[in-house]
């Protein structure tokens, strides 16, 4: 059911905007495979829940906080979410994100299963996390 698929994933960005990263996790499946493309000090590939959740704590942590993603088009069929983001954060010394980026994410028993970060600008979002 696409609805529902757009409701896990607009869930799970709600979760994230508000930096609660644990509410997060209860839509994203135990063995989900997680990609962030580009060179960031975060980009490659992490497998499972905790380690996704690492990565977006890490995230967070860099931002103190301020990185959010403001859906802006999102798409669903049977199986997979993609979504069109605006993102935006800011660093402790001042560097700034206003960027954005696609998100593609297979469900598969009610949760993100395999998911992927594509930063449009993937050299601004290895400069900002840098």
């Amino acid at each position: 059911m696409t609805n529902t698929n757009l409701e896990i994933l607009g869930a799970a960005l709600a979760a994230f905007n508000e930096n609660d990263i644990a509410r997060m996790e209860q839509y994203v499946h135990e063995d989900v495979t997680y990609i962030i493309r580009g060179r960031s000090p975060i980009s490659g590939t992490y497998q499972g829940r905790e380690a996704m959740a690492q990565a977006l704590r890490k995230v967070k942590e860099l931002t103190d906080g301020t990185m959010s993603a403001t859906p802006e088009v999102m798409l669903a069929g049977d199986d997979v979410v993609m979504a069109y983001l605006h993102v935006t954060g800011q660093r402790p010394d001042g560097r700034t994100y206003d960027n954005h980026q696609a998100y593609l994410y297979r469900i598969r028993d009610g949760k993100l299963a395999e998911g992927q970060t594509i930063p449009v600008d993937q050299a601004a979002f290895a400069e900002f996390l840098a």
